[in-house]
């Protein structure tokens, strides 16, 4: 099936979950156009105008953010100037052109005390810079563009082309036989190649509004570090439990940030698998 506006531009191309939907994107049959850091400069408006002139998209999939959590409370300016003031020029031009838009967001913007799955209009909450820049992302996002978009909430994830906690547990592991790991924060696993396939379905579909997409089941940060050890069969090596505020990160994390897919579930008939088979088949191509 081939229901894509076309061309499609995708701005974060060379990142982690960019890399993996590019490739997704031409397994479907869509005609894509790859930019990144230094072909175009989300914040800045005459960047984006000129791409989009050049490149004249009927779609486009924003996947580029300031992504530093940590970072993002000491840089302040930047954290904005990327994850709000970029998707605000997006929705400027993209109105303009009438150009379908895609942009990727967080479950950040909650503060976790719901504590049970967060569905796509639960009030906004944000705790740190990262968060409340990606909620005024979305915020700006929407009273510019008012319709012809599609915002996507995700959270943890982990992909072949990029940092990431899977592949840092395995490497720590094989250098400790003791790893201290957070078990307070509840959240879903997400693999980039499941939410690249979840994407294609929504760009298919020109689908509206938020959803939320992450692959299925809920877990710690400690139990999902001990599920991946397991399967690569280090399982010589202790987790000791720690909490949030004994790490003693800048940014403060919601504790709870679990999200509801099932408006997702309902429109496309597509069933996100569920997080544990998810990273296994991520090992299973891995080496590390």
């Amino acid at each position: 099936m081939n229901d894509f506006a076309v061309p499609c531009l995708v701005i974060g191309a060379r990142g982690m979950l960019g890399h993996d939907l590019c490739l997704a994107l031409k397994d479907a049959g869509a005609k894509i156009v790859e930019m990144d850091i230094p072909e175009i400069d989300i914040c800045n408006l005459s960047s984006v105008r000129a791409i989009f002139q050049k490149v004249r998209p009927r779609s486009v999939i924003n996947v580029a953010a300031f992504t530093d959590v940590d970072g993002c409370e000491t840089q302040t300016e930047a954290a904005f100037s990327v994850n709000a003031i970029g998707p605000e020029n997006l929705a400027i031009v993209a109105r303009g052109s009438g150009s379908y838009l895609v942009h990727i967001s967080t479950d950040y913007v909650f503060d976790g005390s719901k504590k049970e799955p967060y569905k796509e209009d639960d009030p906004a909450n944000p705790l740190g810079i990262y968060g409340k820049s990606k909620w005024e992302g979305e915020v700006r996002l929407r009273k510019t563009l008012l319709d012809n978009y599609c915002i996507i909430r995700t959270q943890w994830l982990y992909g072949a082309n990029g940092k990431n906690f899977v592949d840092t547990i395995i490497r720590a592991a094989k250098r400790n036989k003791i790893l201290k790991i957070v078990n307070d924060q509840l959240g879903s696993p997400t693999y980039t190649v499941d939410l690249a396939m979840a994407i294609v379905r929504l760009c298919q579909m020109q689908a509206t509004g938020v959803f939320h997409v992450t692959n299925k089941g809920t877990t710690t940060w400690s139990d999902f570090a001990a599920k991946i050890l397991e399967f690569v069969g280090l399982t010589n090596v202790k987790i000791e439990n720690i909490t949030t505020n004994q790490l003693g990160r800048a940014a403060p994390r919601p504790l709870y940030s679990v999200l509801d897919n099932t408006k997702f579930e309902n429109l496309t008939s597509m069933k996100m698998p569920l997080w544990e088979n998810a990273v296994e088949k991520y090992l299973s191509g891995r080496t590390v």
